[in-house]
């Protein structure tokens, strides 16, 4: 067996890497670039090669403080003098009590063992011993007197804090768009690891147009960021955070479009933890910073529970009137009859009731959906369970090219797994024309085959949001497309790209087929409901006549005949 060849980084990779960001961001966005961003810019380029690489592996790591004596870095030669030249040029400082305010951080880069060595045992409470690494930092900061543990600890070692943070940041923000990437993806895609889409670098374009949009948005993430902090590591109650938010004093209007689906995504993540725990006016409050689903589902559920019904049933009519997706739709029609008609059972609860059933050997309960499919084989179907795999993969492969078109202006930088605007309208907007000309080839059997295997050969492996590469996609593609007509698919396909984060999901699970006869079918277990997306699609399938049903599953006990 022949072993896959190793790929070997240079020695410097990390500092290649840096620069070329640099470079990217100053050809690309230089006119959205600080002063400050370009005063560091030109420091630290020109700064020795060993000051450069130091800067750098430091910038990747985590956190701001670092002790000398514990770095070790082969390809820099004079670990000492290299870090002097960064204090003297403002790129480190060295540890001093002006670092008061981060002396929980001062502390962690210690392990647990030596700090019990350091810390004055008489100025800490009794059983400050046992006490798990965090604790005792928390217990530490309360109780010892920051300057003076500071002033002992720079007498012991040689520890700096990194400089430019914020330069850095937002140089990297600039970069990807987000902050949440980093320098590993040069590493991952240089080592092979993941397969991206290349593009021409010469077509992509800044991700801000303004200053003040990138500005607004790297604040929105931040603030987002503090948010998730809050609610995973200082576990924070929701009432206090929703404190934190009003102390914030944030409003949509402050905010340029591009930051606001953080600011929604927060208010909606705000809200649900204060209706978890039992906060019903505040979470409305939260609730009405945002139009995203599910917010006006929620507020509609609020509103009855404090008892504003006509303000409830007037917002479930104004959704009606203009959903924004498959679960708002269902939920206000069926609310709405629920409370205004006394109709108590919902939409997809009648379509499941109606819907055909079949008995299975209970052997068949841990996966129902592969029960059902070789009940269907048994009867000399072919077929596959397919859920959103297919759809997704039929659209990828088909519109691969157009999605990662660069003359979109939705490429930003090299890493980008998915256009900028692929999960809003603007993805159809833009795109619609060339859509729907590429549909054009579904009726010419010989071009569609030819798009179809070109991008599944040449991009095969590579990362795509709608694609999960397997051995099964292309045949299923390919059976699809001879079970069904062109115009349906197309159907589905532009019905996807209206909303391709929600209508991307829901399809049925299984696709089946016996000659020129096929049949989607969504499988229900004893206890299992229709969602909304689900009942959406099959309402859209039934719609294009496309062959489509929910199969309701009962069991028995023990292995006989199975009938409809």
């Amino acid at each position: 067996m022949s072993s896959v060849p190793q790929i070997e980084l240079p020695e410097k990779y990390y500092l290649d890497n840096f620069e070329a960001l640099l470079r990217f961001v100053q050809e690309k966005s230089g006119n959205l670039m600080s002063r400050r961003e370009k005063n560091f810019a030109r420091k630290f380029l020109a700064l020795p090669e060993d000051a450069r690489c130091l800067f750098v592996r430091l910038t990747n790591r985590k956190g701001s403080f670092f002790r000398i004596s514990k770095l070790a870095y082969a390809e820099i030669n004079d670990l000492l003098e290299t870090t002097d030249l960064l204090c003297q040029q403002k790129f480190f400082s060295r540890l001093s009590p002006k670092h008061s305010n981060e002396f929980t951080e001062v502390l962690s880069i210690f392990p647990k063992a030596e700090l019990l060595t350091l810390l004055p045992k008489e100025e800490l409470p009794k059983g400050y011993r046992s006490l798990k690494k965090p604790e005792l930092i928390t217990c530490a900061v309360a109780h010892l007197n920051t300057r003076k543990i500071i002033n002992v600890l720079r007498q012991l070692e040689d520890i700096v804090r990194v400089g430019y943070e914020d330069q850095v940041a937002m140089l990297r923000f600039l970069y990807f768009g987000d902050i949440h990437s980093d320098m590993s993806q040069f590493v991952v895609r240089d080592l092979g690891i993941i397969k991206s889409e290349l593009f021409n670098e010469d077509k992509l374009k800044a991700a801000y147009r303004t200053r003040q949009e990138a500005e607004d948005t790297f604040r929105m993430l931040r603030i987002y960021q503090e948010f998730r902090v809050l609610r995973d590591e200082a576990m924070a109650p929701a009432d206090e955070i929703y404190r934190w938010f009003q102390n914030c004093s944030l409003t949509r209007q402050e905010f340029c479009s591009l930051a606001l689906p953080t600011f929604d995504r927060l208010s909606l993540k705000i809200g649900k933890m204060l209706e978890q725990q039992s906060h019903p006016k505040f979470a409305l409050s939260m609730y009405e910073q945002t139009e995203k689903p599910p917010a006006r589902e929620r507020r509609v559920r609020l509103l009855h529970k404090l008892g504003s019904k006509e303000e409830a049933l007037q917002l479930c009519q104004n959704i009606i009137s203009e959903p924004q997706n498959a679960e708002e739709k269902f939920f206000a029609e069926d609310f709405y009859n629920r409370i205004a008609n006394k109709k108590r059972r919902k939409q997809a609860t009648d379509v499941l009731h109606d819907s055909p059933s079949i008995t299975l050997p209970i052997e068949a309960q841990p996966c129902v959906e592969l029960g059902v499919l070789e009940y269907y084989q048994n009867q000399g179907h072919e077929g596959c369970f397919v859920e959103n795999y297919l759809w997704r993969g039929f659209f990828g492969l088909l519109f691969w090219d157009i999605i990662f078109d660069e003359d979109y202006e939705a490429i930003h930088h090299p890493f980008q797994a998915r256009p900028t605007d692929f999960y809003t309208p603007d993805f159809l907007k833009k795109r619609k024309q060339k859509l729907i000309r590429r549909l054009g080839v579904l009726e010419k059997p010989s071009h569609f085959k030819k798009i179809i295997n070109h991008h599944y050969e040449t991009k095969l492996g590579m990362s795509n949001p709608m694609i999960g590469w397997h051995e099964s996609l292309l045949p299923l593609v390919e059976q699809c497309y001879q079970q069904l007509e062109a115009k349906q698919i197309g159907a589905i396909l532009m019905e996807m790209a209206k909303d391709l984060k929600e209508n991307s999901r829901g399809f049925p699970d299984l696709f089946i087929w016996k000659e020129r006869e096929y049949q989607f079918i969504e499988v229900k277990s004893p206890n299992d409901q229709l969602s909304a997306q689900q009942l959406y699609w099959l309402k859209f399938f039934r719609k294009q006549k496309i062959a489509a049903q929910v199969l309701r599953v009962k069991w028995e006990e023990s292995r006989g005949t199975m009938n409809i």
